[in-house]
């Protein structure tokens, strides 16, 4: 019985006094611990289904391609064709965090690498999906290898 009592979190009595509030507290700390383990458990989850949902790229490969946008307009060089400019010129102006010039420089450089990035993760699963999805090298005669397949065989390795 002593057991059941300590298994108890909390217990209360009404008494002719008032009520009495009896706390266990290494109860109300594993209550505790759970709940962090359960969030530490969601953000994981969270995390996994950002890193599948970009996949095959990753956050290292996003990091590159706006380095090398920041790095390539440091260095007048516009390797986006004007398309920085013309996002710089749809943010609004003197409103929200952006104010100054180089904030909203460098805000519309990270918009345009992300965009190139999505287009690279789109471009690169599209391919994969054609890579993976031919057959045709089980129909063929053994021996006998056609043109396409050996195309196949180069690109998938």
């Amino acid at each position: 019985m002593a057991e059941a009592h300590q298994a108890v979190a909390f217990q209360f009595t009404v008494t002719p006094e008032g009520v009495d509030f009896r706390l266990s507290r290494e109860a109300l700390k594993q209550i505790y611990l759970s709940g962090i383990n359960s969030w530490k458990k969601r953000l994981i989850r969270i995390k996994n289904g950002i890193l599948r949902g970009v996949y095959p790229g990753s956050p290292t490969s996003w990091l590159v391609v706006v380095i090398t946008t920041v790095g390539s307009s440091y260095c007048n060089v516009d390797i986006s064709r004007g398309l920085v400019c013309y996002i710089q010129r749809c943010l609004p102006e003197r409103c929200g965090p952006y104010r100054t010039p180089q904030t909203r420089a460098l805000l519309s450089m990270a918009v345009f690498s992300t965009g190139v990035w999505m287009m690279g993760i789109f471009f690169f699963r599209q391919t994969l999906k054609l890579l993976l999805s031919y057959h045709g090298w089980m129909f063929e005669m053994h021996g006998k290898t056609s043109c396409f397949t050996k195309v196949w065989a180069v690109s998938r390795s």
